[in-house]
């Protein structure tokens, strides 16, 4: 009982902390201009466009899971694998508080496939810590496009060391946590970057939409992949506010108008919502209860 009335206290801490961030941030921007910003039917493709990329990412990034499922013993074809991303994706935003999309995927697999529940965490991390460092790579790899206080020659230097590092940790962490073989680990970190640059796409369709200055894309996408950082965060309800903050907050240092970039990161939420909502079709089709014994 107690646990459940903790829960129900943790969804109600990220629903307040959501509002309150949101109310924060549009009481620091124009109305008008984000009304006259937000709505541009004309400009409707793009949304589209940010939409469909949006999803592949998401499509890539079910491939990329079902890489390390074969190596906890794990044996999904692509379709059931994908179907099973999609419920979690429901869950992780509509119950943040809860088992959450994770944990479900977890309890399917360890019940159907009867394989330990560790190597399903382990399988879990890895594709989250795998797909923040490929975000960051992409992170580095704009640092050169930025306005920021040093000579190009410097951001050159810090963008390939850095970048070096990150992929050598990747490597070396794959290799040791769960031994992924050569082919694997080229396969897991060549879909962790589709699926962080098909977000960027995603993000830059929206900037689109809404008229951004092509000059400030750079600063903007940057910004972009430093909330979704702060998103994973379990503060707010699905990140909503947490992204919105960060912009308003952040692209201060590039001298830039945050009204864009924090109606971008509204559209993208929203997007994230009618996307996972696609994964509530596919609940039924995956039991929590384990197999009877034959």
């Amino acid at each position: 009982m107690s646990k459940y009335v903790g829960t129900k206290l943790k969804v109600v801490l990220q629903v307040l902390i959501s509002t309150c961030l949101i109310v924060l941030v549009f009481l620091n921007l124009d109305i008008s201009q984000v009304t006259t910003l937000a709505f541009r039917p004309q400009r409707a493709p793009m949304l589209a466009a940010a939409f469909i990329a949006f999803n592949l990412s998401k499509i890539v990034g079910a491939l990329r899971l079902n890489v390390y499922q074969r190596y906890a013993a794990v044996h999904l074809s692509e379709g059931e694998n994908l179907r099973l991303y999609y419920a979690g994706m429901f869950l992780n935003l509509f119950l943040p508080g809860g088992i959450g999309g994770d944990g479900y995927k977890v309890l399917v697999l360890h019940r159907s496939h009867t394989v330990p529940l560790r190597a399903l965490v382990m399988t879990i991390l890895a594709d989250r810590g795998g797909g923040m460092l490929a975000l960051l790579v992409i992170l580095c790899m704009l640092t050169p496009m930025l306005s920021l206080p040093w000579k190009a020659p410097a951001a050159i230097v810090f963008t390939v060391s850095s970048v070096a590092a990150i992929v050598a940790v990747f490597v070396v962490a794959h290799r040791w946590l769960i031994k992924l073989d050569v082919q694997a680990l080229a396969s897991v970190l060549a879909l962790g970057m589709a699926v962080q640059f098909l977000q960027v796409v995603c993000m830059g369709m929206l900037l689109l939409y809404l008229g951004t200055p092509a000059a400030s894309y750079a600063a903007y996408l940057a910004m972009f992949l430093i909330s979704s950082i702060a998103a994973v965060l379990p503060l707010s309800f699905g990140g909503l506010g947490v992204r919105e903050a960060t912009f308003l907050f952040g692209v201060n240092m590039f001298q830039l108008d945050p009204t864009y970039g924090v109606i971008a990161s509204s559209w993208f939420f929203l997007i994230t919502v009618l996307s996972s909502m696609i994964g509530a079709l596919f609940l039924g089709q995956f039991s929590l209860r384990s197999p009877a014994p034959k």
